[in-house]
């Protein structure tokens, strides 16, 4: 996109990204675009942070994992011409799609011991109170949901936590990838200590407030290092997190994936043993 103004979009662009979706896909598809806006769940796409290019040309992407949903954006956006975002006007000059081949990444996944992660954008995760290991309780756990109980409190949890973080990237890939992971036991091994946190550099949080909802959203940015430990290593469960990981750098991750939030690239894979 291009604008007459050059701008310097800071991390509250995913918001006003969002609301830009949602216009411009009621003005092509109003029921879609109101069914979308009342889902309650998993949300089926995600949208990253305005990104600039170079002064005065910027560009943004939409993940989907809905085919109809990537047909009606592409036609959405490509009868916009002019989009009005962030007080400026913007001309739409170009639109490119890519299509991830989930299978592909699937075979091609390698069961690396060691990674670097640069988080983007703020990122931030839902933690229940109490929380509750599933694999603790087996059987009775599923019981208990049903009950709904013990009842939980969500807390934001603005930290790193790989337990967390590939819980939420298994959720989005179990709802719509649609194929099996084919790992057994996966969440335990994770609650296990199946991936940890090596070392952070530059680990900051940021807060933002919708005065509106009075409601706040905390999330961190920084660089994060994981390992997978040798003394409950599973080539199985290694090759998981790294088809998980590397889809995540599409789909994002945590709180607020639809405002641009939970951006992170990988920076390091390594397999070699850790010294």
């Amino acid at each position: 996109m291009e604008s007459n103004s050059n701008l310097d979009p800071g991390y509250s662009s995913g918001f006003q990204l969002r609301g830009l979706f949602y216009r411009v896909l009621r003005s092509y598809d109003p029921g879609f675009s109101s069914w979308l806006h009342g889902f309650r769940g998993l949300a089926p796409f995600s949208i990253s942070q305005l990104m600039k290019v170079y002064p005065r040309v910027y560009f943004f992407r939409i993940t989907s994992y809905l085919t109809k949903l990537s047909d009606a954006l592409i036609k959405a956006f490509g009868r916009a011409g002019r989009i009005e975002l962030l007080d400026n006007g913007f001309q739409v000059v170009e639109i490119s799609y890519k299509r991830l081949d989930l299978e592909r990444l699937m075979r091609d996944s390698k069961p690396y011991t060691r990674y670097e992660l640069e988080f983007l954008s703020p990122t931030c995760f839902r933690r229940p109170c109490p929380y509750i290991p599933h694999h603790l309780l087996g059987f009775i756990a599923r019981i208990l949901k049903l009950m709904k109980r013990p009842r939980s409190h969500y807390r934001f949890h603005p930290l790193p936590d790989p337990i967390l973080m590939l819980r939420n990237l298994r959720r989005q890939w179990d709802q719509y990838a649609g194929l099996s992971l084919r790992v057994r036991g996966f969440t335990r091994w994770l609650e296990e200590g199946g991936v940890a946190i090596a070392g952070v550099n530059g680990l900051k949080t940021h807060r933002f407030v919708n005065r509106t909802r009075n409601r706040f959203f905390v999330g961190f940015t920084g660089k994060v290092r994981l390992s997978l430990p040798k003394d409950i290593f599973r080539e199985d469960a290694a090759k998981a997190v790294n088809l998980l990981l590397r889809v995540g750098e599409d789909t994002q991750v945590g709180v607020n994936r639809t405002a641009g939030f939970g951006m992170y690239k990988i920076t390091k894979m390594l397999s070699s043993p850790e010294k």
